[in-house]
């Protein structure tokens, strides 16, 4: 009677080596699993032929049960909403052909093993009011990685900072530093066009270029967005452009190529003026904590400085949009102040935000507007009583996290802002005037309600 002791024996069946006899580690290993030796040195070899043909048939069957389960967490990911990619490389490159400092340089996010030919483009512009920041802090490295496994190409573009003292002490500084940060951020927008019109290394849909940021990148972003034409500017800032960037195309190059934005996200921004919103103007989402002294939620001197220009945030831009008619979304927070966004993944808001930009952008993105994948998600809210008079109740049939709400009426105001903490707790309603409302959710994943007050 033989017995297995000078053989190693691989359940995928891919080798067959010897052993050393004088081998005195106390495994073996047999493929990718490893067993003690003395098993191998007590069993008859015709025991152990049937024994291994059994494991392996019942290891074919593991691996194949398992291949499933993974199979299905994997179809459960949508591109652009979930992580789809495992890993990314992050590429740096000079995105102006004017300027080759520090100033006009950016980080390119791609997910890696990619073969899709057209991509979305995401980017990210960095805070630190205009005197500070750099694009590899750790809000841009957490925001960018986590967008381009999503399957986006994300960004992380630097632009031109004022010196801090004068920038503090002269406010026409401060304004130039707008003005600069809108032409860099436009040639970095260019650059991609540039490179989809010819080497095409980064295969991004210029279709869909969105653009945002935090703090003073978020200032950047709503009024590279927003401002489109000079004479939304008023005097002052049309002779700091004159005598600055010259343009709204400004001056860091890569001239004769467009720089298209589909929509705008910002996190603790704000305007400088609200005039610059107006009918037609590209959909925004908006994270705010209304306890921000550095960017108010409301209009205050940036930086709670009055050597500073007004910027008017989320709560003055909100009212303006619905008057309007500009699609948005927004993120209120009680409490959070100005550096919620600046913990990156370590804050929960900051991850949440990911996730509420990610959503709303997702129907805009080409293919995507008649998806299931958002209908598949969405929850099913009711309001009762409906019409009402007094009190509303909100009553949730899901466990999504319902966040905030606005009531608007019929000519797009925002009257009510509200958050259901409690479906059994009324929400008073009874001091707005009669008519038909509409019940806005925040969450871009959640259906909006008519309401009739009478």
């Amino acid at each position: 009677m033989g017995y297995v002791t000078g053989q190693t024996y691989s359940i995928f069946g891919l080798y067959n080596q010897s052993i050393n006899p004088n081998d005195k580690t106390n495994y073996h290993f047999l493929g990718a699993f490893r067993f003690p030796k003395h098993h191998f040195h007590s069993i008859p070899q015709k025991n152990f032929n049937f024994m291994y043909i059994a494991f392996v048939k019942k290891l074919r069957i593991i691996l194949f049960i398992t291949s499933l389960g993974i199979h299905a967490a994997q179809s459960q990911n949508t591109r652009y909403l979930d992580p789809v990619f495992s890993a990314v490389t992050k590429t740096t490159v000079t995105y102006s052909d004017v300027f080759s400092d520090d100033y006009h340089k950016m980080d390119i996010y791609t997910p890696n093993n990619d073969n899709l030919s057209k991509r979305p483009l995401i980017v990210y512009v960095h805070g630190g009011a205009f005197y500070a920041g750099d694009k590899a802090s750790q809000d841009c490295i957490d925001f960018c990685t986590a967008f381009a496994k999503k399957g986006y190409v994300a960004v992380s573009v630097n632009y031109r900072l004022a010196n801090a003292f004068l920038f503090l002490t002269d406010k026409k500084i401060q304004l130039n530093a707008v003005l600069q940060s809108i032409a860099d951020v436009k040639s970095s927008l260019r650059y991609f066009v540039k490179d989809a019109s010819t080497i095409n290394q980064y295969k991004v849909d210029t279709t869909a270029f969105f653009l945002g940021g935090y703090s003073a990148g978020a200032v950047a972003s709503l009024h590279t967005g927003w401002v489109t034409t000079e004479s939304e500017l008023d005097a002052n800032l049309q002779d700091i452009l004159k005598n600055g960037i010259k343009t709204l195309n400004g001056d860091a190059g890569n001239n004769g190529y467009s720089s298209p934005i589909k929509a705008l996200y910002s996190m603790a921004g704000g305007l400088y003026q609200t005039s610059y919103i107006s009918a037609g103007d590209l959909p925004v989402w908006m994270g705010h904590a209304k306890d921000d002294a550095t960017v108010s939620y409301n209009c205050a001197p940036g930086l709670n400085n009055p050597l500073v220009v007004t910027l008017c945030g989320t709560g003055k831009m909100m009212p303006k949009l619905d008057s309007v008619g500009v699609k948005y979304d927004s993120m209120i927070l009680e409490t959070g102040g100005h550096t919620w966004p600046s913990l990156g993944n370590s804050g929960k808001d900051f991850k949440n935000a990911i996730t509420e930009i990610a959503a709303f952008f997702y129907p805009m993105i080409p293919g995507n507007s008649a998806s299931t994948a958002i209908k598949n998600r969405q929850q099913t809210i009711s309001i009762y009583p409906n019409p009402a008079s007094e009190q509303i109740y909100i009553q949730q049939k899901g466990n999504a996290n319902l966040g905030n709400f606005r009531l608007v009426n019929a000519i797009g105001q925002a009257l009510y802002f509200g958050c259901p903490s409690n479906p059994t707790a009324p929400i008073e309603i009874g001091h707005l005037p009669k008519g038909m409302y509409k019940l806005v959710w925040e969450n871009p994943l959640l259906e909006s309600q008519t309401l009739i007050l009478q």
